[in-house]
Protein backbone atom coordinates (compact mmCIF):
# COMPACT_ATOMS: atom_id res chain seq x y z
CA UNK A 1 0.00 0.00 0.00
CA UNK A 2 3.17 2.39 0.67
CA UNK A 3 4.17 2.09 -2.78
CA UNK A 4 0.61 2.67 -3.91
CA UNK A 5 0.37 5.47 -1.79
CA UNK A 6 3.91 6.50 -3.09
CA UNK A 7 2.90 6.07 -6.70
CA UNK A 8 0.13 7.76 -6.48
CA UNK A 9 1.75 11.22 -5.04
CA UNK A 10 4.47 10.78 -7.25
CA UNK A 11 2.34 11.11 -10.18
CA UNK A 12 0.51 14.10 -9.00
CA UNK A 13 3.49 15.99 -8.17
CA UNK A 14 4.68 15.46 -11.76
CA UNK A 15 0.96 16.65 -12.86
CA UNK A 16 1.36 20.12 -10.81
CA UNK A 17 4.68 20.15 -12.38
CA UNK A 18 3.82 19.98 -16.12
CA UNK A 19 0.55 22.27 -15.37
CA UNK A 20 2.29 24.94 -13.32
CA UNK A 21 4.22 26.56 -16.10
CA UNK A 22 0.22 27.42 -17.53
CA UNK A 23 -0.79 28.29 -14.35
CA UNK A 24 1.80 30.50 -14.41
CA UNK A 25 1.38 33.11 -17.30
CA UNK A 26 0.29 36.64 -17.02
CA UNK A 27 -1.56 38.73 -18.67
CA UNK A 28 0.71 41.49 -20.15
CA UNK A 29 0.13 44.49 -21.77
CA UNK A 30 0.50 44.88 -25.61
CA UNK A 31 4.48 45.91 -26.10
CA UNK A 32 3.22 48.21 -28.99
CA UNK A 33 -0.42 49.05 -28.16
CA UNK A 34 -2.85 49.32 -31.66
CA UNK A 35 -4.57 52.81 -31.83
CA UNK A 36 -6.84 54.65 -33.53
CA UNK A 37 -6.76 58.46 -34.51
CA UNK A 38 -9.95 59.80 -36.11
CA UNK A 39 -10.44 63.66 -37.87
CA UNK A 40 -12.45 65.44 -39.98
CA UNK A 41 -10.70 67.61 -42.30
CA UNK A 42 -13.11 69.44 -44.48
CA UNK A 43 -16.10 67.57 -45.27
CA UNK A 44 -13.39 64.62 -44.64
CA UNK A 45 -13.54 62.34 -42.21
CA UNK A 46 -10.04 60.49 -41.83
CA UNK A 47 -9.32 57.44 -39.90
CA UNK A 48 -5.83 56.11 -39.31
CA UNK A 49 -5.25 52.86 -37.20
CA UNK A 50 -2.24 51.76 -36.03
CA UNK A 51 0.47 50.27 -33.74
CA UNK A 52 2.71 51.96 -31.51
CA UNK A 53 6.19 50.26 -30.84
CA UNK A 54 8.70 52.74 -28.24
CA UNK A 55 11.88 53.11 -28.24
CA UNK A 56 12.94 51.27 -24.87
CA UNK A 57 16.73 52.57 -25.35
CA UNK A 58 17.63 51.62 -28.95
CA UNK A 59 18.45 53.43 -32.18
CA UNK A 60 15.70 53.43 -34.03
CA UNK A 61 16.36 55.04 -37.26
CA UNK A 62 19.39 53.40 -39.15
CA UNK A 63 19.10 50.90 -36.59
CA UNK A 64 16.10 48.94 -35.78
CA UNK A 65 14.47 50.83 -38.58
CA UNK A 66 17.46 50.36 -41.50
CA UNK A 67 17.81 53.12 -43.76
CA UNK A 68 16.68 52.62 -47.20
CA UNK A 69 14.32 49.20 -46.53
CA UNK A 70 10.28 49.71 -46.95
CA UNK A 71 9.26 49.82 -43.39
CA UNK A 72 5.57 48.83 -41.67
CA UNK A 73 5.41 52.40 -40.10
CA UNK A 74 4.65 51.14 -37.07
CA UNK A 75 3.89 47.62 -35.55
CA UNK A 76 2.16 44.29 -36.17
CA UNK A 77 -0.30 45.20 -38.20
CA UNK A 78 0.52 47.19 -41.57
CA UNK A 79 -0.88 51.07 -40.49
CA UNK A 80 -4.37 51.99 -42.84
CA UNK A 81 -5.86 54.86 -43.84
CA UNK A 82 -9.59 55.58 -44.59
CA UNK A 83 -11.07 58.57 -45.74
CA UNK A 84 -14.83 58.90 -47.05
CA UNK A 85 -13.80 61.00 -50.04
CA UNK A 86 -11.28 62.01 -52.46
CA UNK A 87 -8.25 63.90 -51.18
CA UNK A 88 -4.88 65.85 -52.19
CA UNK A 89 -1.96 64.08 -50.74
CA UNK A 90 0.97 66.13 -50.59
CA UNK A 91 -0.13 67.72 -53.45
CA UNK A 92 -1.49 64.24 -54.96
CA UNK A 93 -4.91 62.97 -55.84
CA UNK A 94 -6.32 60.35 -53.81
CA UNK A 95 -10.06 58.50 -54.42
CA UNK A 96 -11.74 57.44 -51.21
CA UNK A 97 -11.10 54.37 -49.39
CA UNK A 98 -8.68 52.63 -47.54
CA UNK A 99 -4.92 51.95 -48.04
CA UNK A 100 -2.06 50.71 -46.49
CA UNK A 101 0.76 53.08 -45.20
CA UNK A 102 4.24 52.18 -45.81
CA UNK A 103 7.93 54.15 -45.67
CA UNK A 104 11.14 54.22 -46.51
CA UNK A 105 13.01 55.95 -44.22
CA UNK A 106 16.55 57.33 -45.11
CA UNK A 107 18.75 59.75 -42.99
CA UNK A 108 17.64 63.36 -45.01
CA UNK A 109 14.44 62.19 -46.30
CA UNK A 110 11.77 59.31 -46.60
CA UNK A 111 9.41 57.79 -49.27
CA UNK A 112 6.05 57.80 -48.27
CA UNK A 113 3.57 54.60 -49.96
CA UNK A 114 -0.09 53.95 -49.91
CA UNK A 115 -0.80 50.46 -51.18
CA UNK A 116 -4.23 49.41 -52.09
CA UNK A 117 -3.69 46.19 -50.22
CA UNK A 118 -5.15 46.17 -46.80
CA UNK A 119 -5.56 42.51 -44.70
CA UNK A 120 -1.42 42.06 -43.86
CA UNK A 121 0.55 42.06 -40.62
CA UNK A 122 3.45 43.91 -41.46
CA UNK A 123 4.71 43.43 -44.79
CA UNK A 124 3.16 40.24 -45.64
CA UNK A 125 1.35 40.45 -48.72
CA UNK A 126 3.11 44.15 -50.02
CA UNK A 127 3.48 44.06 -53.68
CA UNK A 128 4.26 46.92 -55.31
CA UNK A 129 2.56 46.29 -58.22
CA UNK A 130 -0.40 47.78 -56.14
CA UNK A 131 0.97 51.19 -54.67
CA UNK A 132 -1.18 53.65 -55.53
CA UNK A 133 1.13 56.45 -55.14
CA UNK A 134 5.08 56.87 -53.93
CA UNK A 135 6.44 60.55 -52.42
CA UNK A 136 9.24 61.93 -51.31
CA UNK A 137 9.17 64.23 -47.83
CA UNK A 138 12.02 65.81 -45.76
CA UNK A 139 13.21 64.08 -42.81
CA UNK A 140 13.19 66.65 -39.61
CA UNK A 141 14.69 66.22 -36.19
CA UNK A 142 11.85 66.64 -34.05
CA UNK A 143 11.31 68.99 -31.30
CA UNK A 144 10.84 67.06 -28.45
CA UNK A 145 11.61 63.10 -27.91
CA UNK A 146 8.93 60.32 -29.07
CA UNK A 147 9.17 57.15 -26.65
CA UNK A 148 6.53 55.86 -28.62
CA UNK A 149 5.58 55.90 -32.39
CA UNK A 150 3.13 59.00 -33.21
CA UNK A 151 1.45 59.75 -35.87
CA UNK A 152 -0.82 63.25 -35.52
CA UNK A 153 -2.67 65.17 -37.75
CA UNK A 154 -2.10 68.95 -37.05
CA UNK A 155 -2.29 72.20 -38.53
CA UNK A 156 -6.02 72.44 -39.43
CA UNK A 157 -7.40 74.60 -41.06
CA UNK A 158 -11.01 74.63 -42.85
CA UNK A 159 -10.44 71.75 -45.64
CA UNK A 160 -6.78 71.18 -44.73
CA UNK A 161 -4.36 69.75 -42.31
CA UNK A 162 -0.95 68.32 -42.29
CA UNK A 163 0.25 64.58 -40.97
CA UNK A 164 3.04 63.99 -39.03
CA UNK A 165 4.88 60.97 -38.61
CA UNK A 166 6.95 60.67 -35.13
CA UNK A 167 9.94 58.23 -33.22
CA UNK A 168 12.87 59.25 -30.97
CA UNK A 169 14.52 62.20 -32.44
CA UNK A 170 12.85 61.93 -36.08
CA UNK A 171 9.93 63.58 -37.86
CA UNK A 172 8.19 63.79 -41.09
CA UNK A 173 5.46 65.12 -42.26
CA UNK A 174 2.88 65.71 -45.62
CA UNK A 175 -0.63 67.83 -46.37
CA UNK A 176 -3.44 66.88 -46.95
CA UNK A 177 -6.63 68.38 -48.92
CA UNK A 178 -10.07 67.90 -48.91
CA UNK A 179 -12.53 68.50 -51.52
CA UNK A 180 -14.67 70.78 -49.51
CA UNK A 181 -13.33 73.83 -51.63
CA UNK A 182 -14.81 72.04 -54.97
CA UNK A 183 -17.82 71.18 -52.74
CA UNK A 184 -18.39 74.59 -51.28
CA UNK A 185 -17.66 75.97 -54.43
CA UNK A 186 -20.60 74.26 -56.75
CA UNK A 187 -22.84 74.82 -54.30
CA UNK A 188 -22.14 78.15 -54.49
CA UNK A 189 -22.71 78.40 -58.22
CA UNK A 190 -26.00 76.36 -57.81
CA UNK A 191 -27.93 78.27 -55.57
CA UNK A 192 -26.58 81.96 -57.28
CA UNK A 193 -26.63 80.69 -60.61
CA UNK A 194 -28.94 78.22 -61.36
CA UNK A 195 -31.56 78.47 -58.26
CA UNK A 196 -31.12 82.22 -58.38
CA UNK A 197 -31.45 82.84 -54.90
CA UNK A 198 -31.35 86.63 -54.22
CA UNK A 199 -30.49 86.44 -50.40
CA UNK A 200 -27.71 89.17 -48.73
CA UNK A 201 -26.50 86.86 -46.49
CA UNK A 202 -25.76 84.12 -49.09
CA UNK A 203 -23.85 86.83 -51.41
CA UNK A 204 -21.98 87.73 -48.02
CA UNK A 205 -20.99 84.12 -47.49
CA UNK A 206 -20.14 83.36 -50.61
CA UNK A 207 -17.70 86.45 -50.73
CA UNK A 208 -16.21 85.90 -47.87
CA UNK A 209 -15.33 82.53 -48.73
CA UNK A 210 -13.75 83.86 -51.92
CA UNK A 211 -12.14 86.08 -49.88
CA UNK A 212 -10.79 83.61 -47.34
CA UNK A 213 -9.40 81.32 -49.86
CA UNK A 214 -8.00 84.23 -51.85
CA UNK A 215 -9.64 83.30 -54.76
CA UNK A 216 -11.15 85.36 -58.06
CA UNK A 217 -11.67 88.71 -56.64
CA UNK A 218 -13.52 90.18 -59.08
CA UNK A 219 -16.19 87.48 -58.35
CA UNK A 220 -16.42 88.02 -54.74
CA UNK A 221 -16.33 91.66 -54.78
CA UNK A 222 -19.62 91.87 -56.96
CA UNK A 223 -21.11 89.36 -54.27
CA UNK A 224 -20.25 91.39 -51.77
CA UNK A 225 -21.33 94.72 -53.65
CA UNK A 226 -24.56 93.18 -54.54
CA UNK A 227 -24.97 91.70 -50.41
CA UNK A 228 -24.47 95.85 -49.43
CA UNK A 229 -27.28 96.71 -51.95
CA UNK A 230 -29.56 94.17 -50.54
CA UNK A 231 -28.60 94.53 -46.65
CA UNK A 232 -25.57 97.61 -45.65
CA UNK A 233 -24.93 95.86 -42.58
CA UNK A 234 -21.47 97.33 -40.74
CA UNK A 235 -19.90 93.08 -41.40
CA UNK A 236 -21.61 93.14 -45.20
CA UNK A 237 -19.66 96.96 -45.67
CA UNK A 238 -16.56 95.92 -43.47
CA UNK A 239 -15.89 92.49 -46.13
CA UNK A 240 -16.36 95.04 -49.46
CA UNK A 241 -14.05 97.34 -48.27
CA UNK A 242 -11.44 94.95 -47.69
CA UNK A 243 -12.31 93.13 -51.09
CA UNK A 244 -12.23 96.94 -52.34
CA UNK A 245 -8.72 97.14 -50.98
CA UNK A 246 -7.60 94.16 -52.40
CA UNK A 247 -8.71 94.86 -55.88
CA UNK A 248 -6.37 98.53 -55.49
CA UNK A 249 -9.35 100.57 -55.12
CA UNK A 250 -7.97 102.15 -51.78
CA UNK A 251 -10.48 105.14 -52.50
CA UNK A 252 -13.68 102.58 -52.73
CA UNK A 253 -12.21 101.05 -49.59
CA UNK A 254 -11.86 103.82 -47.47
CA UNK A 255 -15.60 105.02 -48.32
CA UNK A 256 -17.02 101.54 -47.46
CA UNK A 257 -14.83 101.03 -44.58
CA UNK A 258 -16.31 104.86 -43.04
CA UNK A 259 -20.14 103.24 -43.52
CA UNK A 260 -18.72 100.34 -41.73
CA UNK A 261 -17.72 102.34 -38.84
CA UNK A 262 -20.82 104.40 -38.98
CA UNK A 263 -22.90 101.02 -38.68
CA UNK A 264 -20.99 99.14 -36.49
CA UNK A 265 -20.85 102.57 -33.86
CA UNK A 266 -24.68 102.73 -33.83
CA UNK A 267 -25.09 98.72 -33.10
CA UNK A 268 -22.98 99.81 -30.71
CA UNK A 269 -20.16 96.92 -32.16
CA UNK A 270 -17.00 98.95 -31.32
CA UNK A 271 -14.45 96.25 -32.34
CA UNK A 272 -15.46 96.21 -35.78
CA UNK A 273 -15.39 100.30 -35.22
CA UNK A 274 -11.44 100.00 -34.12
CA UNK A 275 -11.00 97.44 -36.67
CA UNK A 276 -12.22 99.94 -39.96
CA UNK A 277 -10.81 102.77 -38.46
CA UNK A 278 -7.08 101.49 -38.50
CA UNK A 279 -7.89 100.03 -42.45
CA UNK A 280 -8.76 103.38 -43.31
CA UNK A 281 -5.42 104.56 -41.79
CA UNK A 282 -3.27 102.16 -43.44
CA UNK A 283 -5.17 102.75 -46.88
CA UNK A 284 -4.92 106.56 -46.62
CA UNK A 285 -1.34 106.08 -46.80
CA UNK A 286 -1.51 104.12 -49.89
CA UNK A 287 -3.55 107.18 -52.22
Amino acid sequence: MNALFKSIASLTLLAGLITQPVRAQLSLPEPSPPTTIRQKIGFTDLTIDYSRPAVKGRTIFGGLVPYGKIWRTGASDATILTLTDPVTLAGKPLAAGSYSLFTIPNRADWTVILNKHVGGHGLDGYDEKNDVMRFTVKADSSARFYESFTIEIQDLVRNQATIYLNWANTSVHFPIVSNADERITAEIMDRINVKKEDKPGLYYQAALYYFDQEKDTKQALSWATKSVELKPAFNYLHLQAKLLARAGDYKGAIAAAQKSAQAAQQEKFTEYVTINNRLIAEWEKKL
